[in-house]
């Protein structure tokens, strides 16, 4: 939900997350979707904070460059690496995730791994959609945030310190026309994020629950792409994982973390009917559609 705009004001509540524990350890956070993007982002911004990172990645190749790159960057941090492939996992990987961060002071989950990636377009009717396309797109962006948050969550509430839970979701998760499958995915996980968030509300939890609603972001991935540059309303994935780690700490349960997001986003839903506001998503991306069914 939009948040009042002195709220971008406000300084991260991210270091009531960062503790010295008994052994003279700094906390960990673990980022899934590490390897690139955003996530990639994410673990340089922390690190830089004070934080040792665990990174998530399926290609052991590039987490280890991207591990090498960041102890370069930030001598005096730990770094830790762990594969899964979160579009096809199956329990045993949870558990070695889990495995992995069992000796270490873990205080901030960040779920930023998902996407698009399993279609063979990022905008199709549904019914172009494949089985294995569709099984691969929730695995992927509910199946896997879900499973290694409740596997996660005992060892946060533990702590008895606060901890933090950030899931990336989607401006998609209004439901947005030629995104079926996904829009279904990232609605999925905003509402179990609320539920969750209630949850531990209602437990008087110290962990906090927050979900990020992310636009688009001029990543590795769209510049590929000719028709896309940065600018302001495509932040690069650094200035976006700032913007997502700003706004943390301060007990809010669903977030346009990115303001100008917001400015471009939030008067098309908040002010137009809802018939119209989706008319205009979908005049943008249906040249897409189109063009690929050329």
């Amino acid at each position: 939900m939009p948040l009042p705009l002195i709220h971008y004001l406000y300084p991260s509540g991210l270091p009531k997350y960062l503790h010295q524990h008994a052994n003279g350890e700094h906390s960990w956070a673990l980022v899934t979707g590490a390897s690139d993007g955003i996530g990639r982002a994410l673990c340089s911004e922390l690190s830089a904070r004070g934080f040792n990172v665990v990174l998530h990645g399926r290609n052991e190749a590039k987490l280890a460059r991207v591990r090498e790159e960041l102890e370069a960057a930030h001598p005096q941090r730990q770094f830790r690496t762990v594969t899964a492939d979160a579009g096809s996992f199956t329990p045993a990987d949870i558990d070695r995730i889990v495995a992995r961060v069992a000796d270490i002071p873990l205080t901030v989950l960040i779920n930023n791994v998902g996407g698009t990636a399993p279609l063979s377009s990022n905008f199709k009717h549904f019914e172009d959609t494949t089985q294995a396309e569709m099984q691969a797109l929730f695995s992927l962006n509910v199946q896997f945030p879900l499973q290694l948050t409740r596997a996660l969550l005992p060892r946060l509430q533990l702590q008895q310190k606060p901890t933090l839970v950030i899931t990336c979701g989607s401006q998609a998760s209004i439901g947005q026309a030629y995104m079926a499958a996904y829009s279904g995915c990232k609605g999925a996980l905003h509402a179990w994020n609320r539920a969750l968030a209630a949850e531990q509300y209602e437990a008087r939890s110290q962990v906090e629950i927050l979900e990020v609603v992310v636009g688009g972001t001029y990543t590795q991935l769209l510049q590929k792409d000719e028709r896309f540059s940065a600018g302001l309303f495509m932040p690069r994935a650094e200035t976006m994982a700032s913007a997502v780690l700003a706004r943390a700490g301060h007990g809010h349960r669903s977030v346009v973390p990115y303001f100008w997001h917001l400015v471009q986003s939030g008067p098309l839903y908040a002010l137009l009917p809802a018939s119209i506001a989706d008319g205009i998503i979908a005049s943008v991306l249906k040249p897409s559609v189109e063009a690929k069914a050329k």
